[in-house]
C-alpha cells in the first residue's frame, strides 16, 4: 500500500459567487486604529478589486450613486443586526469612512442629508488580500495541472 494518503481536491469560488456586507473598504489594514472620531479617511469601491468589476453581490463598475447606495444599504442592514467591534462608518457614494459609529444613518459630511452614512467593517483589507492571494493560489494550481 501506498503509505502517502491523496489530498482532498480544493474546491474554489468565483468571484460572481462571493458575497458582502459593504461596497468599499479601507486601503490599508489597520488604517482606522490611529483616526479620532472627527477624522475620515478614503476607502476604495470593492468592485475595483475584480478585474471585470464584478463581484457577488457588489455592484457593478459602471453603477452609478443611487444605484451604488441602494444595494450598500441593503448590505448595511445586515452588518448592522450584529456588532464588531472594528465596525465604523462609511458613505459608498464619496468613498470616505469614520469609526465613530454615532454617524450610522446620519448624514455623509460630503454627500449631505441625502446621503446617510452607512456600516462598514473597517479592516476589510486583510479580507481582500487573502481573496486575491487564493485566486493566484488557484490560478498557479490550475497551470501546474495543464
Amino acid at each position: 500500500m501506498w503509505p502517502f494518503k491523496k489530498k482532498p481536491k480544493i474546491e474554489y469560488l468565483e468571484a460572481a459567487e462571493l458575497n458582502f456586507t459593504q461596497v468599499d473598504f479601507t486601503e490599508r489594514f489597520g488604517d482606522h486604529l490611529s483616526l479620532s472620531e472627527d477624522e475620515w479617511i478614503e476607502t476604495i469601491p470593492m468592485n475595483r478589486t475584480f478585474p471585470d468589476g464584478k463581484g457577488g453581490n457588489l455592484p457593478p463598475i459602471d453603477a452609478i450613486g443611487d444605484e451604488i447606495y441602494r444595494i450598500a444599504s441593503r448590505l448595511s442592514e445586515i452588518r448592522e443586526s450584529f456588532r464588531v467591534p472594528t465596525d465604523g462608518v462609511y458613505c459608498p457614494v464619496c468613498h470616505i469612512a469614520n469609526i465613530d459609529y454615532a454617524h450610522l444613518r446620519n448624514p455623509c459630511p460630503k454627500c449631505g442629508p441625502s446621503t446617510p452614512c452607512l456600516r462598514l467593517e473597517l479592516a476589510t483589507l486583510h479580507t481582500i488580500q487573502s481573496l486575491r492571494s487564493f485566486k493566484q493560489h488557484k490560478n498557479s494550481v490550475q497551470q501546474r495541472g495543464k
